[in-house]
């Protein structure tokens, strides 16, 4: 298990502390003159009190100590046990400069050398009796304490100088020059938001910047053409000379006119070589001062991926002991800096894996000593920078996935057929897991089998974040999801390619690789185009149709493909060409054009065009449907469009009439029976539903008994039974499977959302 560090946090509390030791400060100030201020009374005591509990959170002990004892004053003052007297206010100032000391000396020997005692004595004395009770400047101030802990002689010399009771901080201190001493600060503090309007003032200088680039070679393609010109006019200018050796009086005349365009072409070839020199050399300068203002423009959003990852020791600990497993977590790559919106996005997905991690890939301490592997399971989450990419991985020594469990879950969902889970390869059928809706698990809990999180990791890692996914899996060693993240969400890498005319831009992170391969390379199998690479069967979808556009595709012996691999398929799409790759700014659409289908957003490029980028996930489906991978998916929707019917088995009127309010308001049709009978008598009679809810305690029949009838009648077996009970033993809960329920809800956890949400992904 891995250690809390408070230390790395100080950095955090001494920030923080900034702003409420600067409000104490003025407080102090405004209360002698405003005693019975209420409101700020209120104010300070709710800033000795974070100063209190943070400084104790980090280990900061007689800061704590010494806020505290604040804290003790102002609520007596509060309450009106003492008014706030204004000789209360040295005692103050001398506490809050006590806190600046020992917060910026931290972990130093100036601050343990520091003796509080008497300063916390005096402030007792105050909380409990309301008066300061002597000299407050007694104590020695923070600033004179030497590393031994005695004032040096200097600052003996000069408190002879000094009035009793200054109470300066040491950025207020007056030395003895006359001058203010100021004291720099390492960092400020601004909003976020600052921030984000920074960098997207920065991508349109980027965007402009590239538009530079742009004219640069339009510059060096003017300079050729007046090469050209001159090249033609020298020739020309040869041509005349001959006419004018053979007659004299043929261009009698035109010499001087001859001699200015001479020289003109020649000076504006001049000019413009040099003017183009000197606008290229202006632009590379610019660019780099560019993409230096671009790197430290996002490096003001990075934060380290500690972050995130320092929540995790907790939650997997306290996973191990829901799931009565004995897990350690192993974080490495702490350090790693990623940009804060998209340590924001990535959070959900971490969760969703370390959750199943621990549930279904760590066996549980009996399997794992049985299986000859130490008792304690290991996960390990690691962050690391390759390129301009975030790779994070979350690694367990568990049982591994299964890919014939897989295929087998997804046959019994209706996601594919026996014949089209077979034709699966293994790493195919792996990637199943981050299916909408999908789960190997043959019953719903409250905690597993909903088919909801690996689903979510997808829809955040690829769809959001314009990442990819990847998992690796060895049965019986355990499973490797790596997530590799843009390090920022403005500007990524793409490959332009050209469709019907108009360029289209595909992230380079979702590519695998590009071909120019001769068209007799192209196979056919069952109807569909492919290719063979590295003994792979890819298939073939030509972009534009996917993106209803028309091809411009050249018919020379010649093909474009990208080839893209997505959640363990690799699909190739057609081109009509590859217009080169470049680094691009992307733009949302906006919440009017929130989703539209196969693009992500646009970019602009270097000529004002608006470059649509296009969305791999979409793709990727689109063209799976297209070429007829999804259609038993399809199929299944067609049949099960229509009204829905529930049966709800239920003894308890009052649980009976709530649920069945439920499914009314959502729009189902229902239909009740008292006990499990009951309904299995309305069932058998021809009752058609959709779903069976049963309560487990009923009398006649209960639920464990009806679930059974019905999955061992041929008509009724493909009926989900969702069964809502109190019992929550494992044992109970391990009946339930054996009778063959498809869902398990425990009455203690029951919400609208879970029930209907279950219900839905059953009839899917």
């Amino acid at each position: 298990m891995v250690e809390f560090d408070r230390s790395a946090f100080v950095a955090k509390f001494q920030e923080e502390a900034q702003d409420l030791l600067q409000r104490l400060n003025e407080g102090v100030i405004t209360l002698e003159s405003d005693p019975g201020n209420r409101e700020l009374i209120d104010q300070m005591l709710r800033d000795a009190h974070t100063l209190k509990g943070s400084s104790r959170m980090v280990g900061l002990i007689e800061i704590s100590d010494v806020a505290h004892r604040l804290e003790d004053i102002m609520v007596k003052v509060r309450d009106k046990e003492y008014a706030y007297e204004p000789e209360f206010s040295d005692l103050f100032f001398r506490a809050l400069d006590a806190i600046v000391f020992l917060a910026d000396h931290a972990g130093k020997p100036e601050a343990e050398a520091y003796d509080v005692s008497g300063l916390q004595a005096q402030l007792t004395a105050l909380a409990a009796t309301g008066e300061t009770g002597g000299d407050v400047a007694s104590a020695a101030s923070p600033e004179e304490v030497s590393p031994d802990g005695a004032l040096s002689e200097d600052d003996a010399a000069h408190d002879e100088l000094t009035p009793a009771g200054d109470t300066l901080s040491e950025p207020q201190r007056v030395e003895r020059e006359g001058e203010i001493k100021s004291k720099q600060q390492a960092t400020i503090r601004i909003r976020t938001q600052q921030v984000d309007t920074l960098l997207n003032l920065v991508s349109e200088v980027v965007i402009s910047q590239i538009k530079a680039e742009q004219r640069s070679h339009q510059m060096r393609a003017y300079v050729n053409e007046a090469t050209d010109v001159w090249q033609h006019w020298v020739r020309l200018k040869s041509g005349l000379a001959a006419i004018q050796m053979e007659d004299q009086s043929i261009l009698a005349g035109m010499a001087p006119e001859i001699a200015a365009v001479d020289d003109g072409v020649a000076a504006l070839k001049r000019s413009l070589a040099s003017f183009s020199k000197s606008y290229v050399e202006d632009v590379s300068r610019t660019t780099a001062v560019v993409s230096e203002l671009q790197e430290h423009g996002m490096s003001l959003r990075m934060l380290p991926v500690a972050t995130v990852f320092n929540a995790f020791p907790r939650a997997v600990r306290d996973l191990g002991k829901q799931y009565k497993k004995d897990v350690a977590l192993v974080l490495e790559g702490v350090d790693t800096e990623l940009d804060k919106k998209v340590l924001e996005e990535i959070n959900d997905p971490l969760v969703h894996i370390m959750r199943n991690a621990v549930d279904h890939g760590l066996e549980t301490v009996e399997e794992r000593r049985s299986a000859g592997k130490p008792t304690q399971g290991t996960i390990r989450l690691a962050a690391r920078q390759e390129g301009d990419h975030i790779v994070i991985e979350i690694s367990d020594d568990g049982a591994g996935i299964d890919p014939d469990k897989v295929r087998a879950a997804a046959v019994r969902k209706g996601y594919l057929t026996e014949s089209e889970a077979k034709s699966l390869s293994d790493r195919e059928a792996v990637y199943l897991i981050f299916e909408a809706g999908f789960s190997t698990s043959a019953i719903i809990t409250e905690i597993s089998g909903r088919g909801v999180g690996m689903d979510v990791v997808r829809e955040f890692i690829v769809d959001k974040l314009k990442g990819s996914l990847d998992v690796q899996t060895q049965m019986g060693k355990g499973t490797t999801f790596r997530l590799t993240i843009p390090l920022t969400l403005a500007i990524i890498r793409a490959l332009m390619l050209r469709v019907g005319g108009q360029v289209f831009a595909m992230p380079t992170a979702s590519i695998e690789e590009t071909l120019r391969i001769d068209r007799g390379e192209v196979l056919k199998v069952e109807g569909r185009e492919v290719i063979r690479r590295q003994r792979r069967t890819i298939p073939l979808v030509r972009l534009a149709d996917i993106l209803r556009v028309p091809s411009d595709e050249e018919t020379g012996s010649k093909m474009a493909i990208a080839v893209i691999g997505f959640s363990g398929h690799r699909i190739g799409f057609i081109v009509d060409a590859f217009a080169g790759e470049q680094q691009i700014v992307i733009k949302n659409l906006g919440s009017h054009l929130k989703k539209v289908d196969n693009v992500a957003g646009v970019t602009i490029l270097g000529a004002g065009e608006v470059v649509p980028i296009l969305n791999v996930p979409d793709l990727t489906q689109n063209a799976r449907m297209l070429s007829g991978a999804l259609r038993a998916r399809e199929k299944v929707a067609v049949e099960r469009e229509g009204p829905r019917k529930v049966l709800i088995c239920e003894d308890s009127f009052t649980t009976r009439e709530l649920e069945r309010s439920i499914f009314e308001a959502a729009g189902y049709d229902v239909d009740v029976a008292m006990d499990g009978a009951m309904g299995l008598d309305k069932l058998r009679s021809g009752l058609m539903v959709d779903a069976v809810v049963t309560d487990v305690q009923m009398p006649n029949m209960d639920g464990f008994e009806l679930t059974r009838k019905i999955k061992g009648d041929p008509a009724l077996k493909d009926i989900p039974v969702i069964i809502v009970t109190s019992l929550e033993r494992d044992e109970e809960k391990a009946e339930g499977v054996e009778a063959g329920a498809d869902a398990y809800i425990t009455k203690s956890v029951f919400n609208q959302d879970t029930l209907l949400d279950t219900v839905e992904r059953l009839m899917r």
